[in-house]
């Protein structure tokens, strides 16, 4: 958990009648990263919407989808958020978006306007979005690592980058040095 991020009632966010700004500096417990959180939130509670703003950034350790190696990412965070307090819009709704803070058209996020605002699930959710769904280290990737074969399985003196085969090797290695069991 970051500290000083903990939930607050939006009732408090109304009555507070300004925005409220957190200092953000921490590790979340769900993100795995190498920096600690930096940034800061601010949440402003404008009678149908909750107005965020946020300007976060850490980095990551990522394994390259083509080489398997380990990189670093920058996440960076710079938005602006209108959520809607109230009963989730329809999806009919959704399509004539507007983003009129007098309606929730537009708005795809929402907000019991009795619950609770939590600016350390925000985010999360907004350093997740930033993740690359495909993880390429760079320019200088050297590609996909060597594969066998289909033919045979490597043997315990064939050397590859790919440590995924190394199972196989010692599994492989273990039944050669078994001697056959003669049955009855």
């Amino acid at each position: 958990m970051i500290p000083g991020l903990e939930p607050v009632a939006l009732k408090e966010l109304l009555a507070l009648g300004q925005p409220r700004e957190w200092d953000v500096d921490g590790i979340h417990d769900e993100l795995s990263s190498l920096t600690p959180i930096r940034g800061r939130v601010c949440a402003e509670h404008r009678g149908n919407v909750l107005e965020v703003e946020g300007s976060l950034q850490t980095i990551i350790c990522v394994c390259c989808d083509r080489c398997l190696g380990n990189f670093n990412q920058q996440l960076t965070v710079n938005t602006r958020e209108l959520i809607w307090l109230g009963a989730e819009p329809s999806e009919a709704t959704i399509g004539d978006a507007d983003h009129n803070s007098d309606s929730a058209e537009g708005l795809m996020e929402s907000l019991d306007p009795r619950g609770c605002f939590e600016p350390e699930r925000w985010v999360f959710e907004q350093l997740s979005l930033q993740m690359s769904v495909v993880n390429r280290c760079g320019d200088h990737c050297p590609g996909p690592p060597v594969q066998p074969s289909a033919a045979a399985l490597p043997s315990a003196t064939t050397s590859f980058k790919d440590p995924r085969w190394q199972a196989l090797r010692d599994l492989q290695a273990s039944m050669e040095s078994t001697p056959d069991r003669q049955h009855d």
